[in-house]
């Protein structure tokens, strides 16, 4: 039995050796591949900023040429709607009475709105 036990004892401690070698080699991995993100981070996160300075920019160009456009645009309908009330007076003074404006339209005259 003690010519087993010998041999028996040693594939058993050299399995059980291997085995612990294999955990630490995975946790030795696991902490090289953290500390390697974690040196990575500040490059990352710089990166991140650009990006999101680049997003922000390009939102603030859009929103300045949005804002352009609202203004002509409302600059438009109020020429538009002083012409239509100048139109409006001429019908009138003619003794022709205009057709009703569009519910919306009485509406903005209402409300400004």
């Amino acid at each position: 039995m003690a010519a087993v036990g010998g041999p028996m004892g040693a594939v058993l401690g050299g399995w059980f050796a291997a085995r612990a070698t294999r955990g630490a080699a995975a946790v030795t991995a696991e902490a090289h591949l953290r500390a390697a993100e974690t040196s990575s981070a500040p490059e990352d996160r710089l990166a991140d900023l650009a990006v999101f300075r680049a997003s922000v920019e390009r939102v603030d160009e859009e929103n300045a040429r949005l804002r352009q456009r609202l203004s002509t645009l409302e600059s438009l309908v109020r020429a538009f709607a002083r012409h239509v009330s100048a139109l409006t007076a001429q019908l009138r003074t003619h003794g022709i009475e205009p057709p009703t404006p569009p519910e919306r339209v009485t509406d903005y005259d209402r409300t400004g709105a």
